[in-house]
């Protein structure tokens, strides 16, 4: 053999060992990413939950505040009604107190007659 031949072949033989086959491996999933995609989950569980239940409060205290509301302006009209009738005076005052005996208190005047209607109609 020749130093040419020789050169060659060690070339080839070089080549061939440069010439690896690869083959793809599976990725391990580092425990770091693990522990990572376990918290984020559970951020995510907790997250929803939370808003669930801020959600049914919320809902919750809008009802009460329309029933708060509600009550509030009842007592403006009583208030507003008792205002007007502070205010009464002479023949005014006279009709309400008439009023509020015969309707509240269930007195009659002098002289009239009840009648009961025992039929139900």
């Amino acid at each position: 053999m020749s130093k040419k031949e020789k050169k060659n072949l060690k070339i080839v033989e070089e080549k061939k060992n440069d010439l690896k086959e690869i083959t793809p491996q599976k990725k391990k999933l580092n425990k770091k990413f693990i522990f990572l995609y376990i918290a984020l989950a559970a951020f995510i569980v907790y997250a929803s939950f939370t808003i669930i239940n801020q959600s049914i409060q919320i809902s919750d205290k809008k009802e009460e505040l329309a029933k708060i509301d509600n009550q509030l302006e009842i007592v403006e009209i009583k208030s507003n009604y008792l205002k007007e009738i502070k205010n009464y005076k002479g023949k005014d005052l006279s009709d309400y107190m008439e009023n509020i005996a015969r309707e509240d208190l269930d007195y009659i005047k002098n002289g009239e007659r009840v009648f009961i209607n025992v039929s139900g109609e």
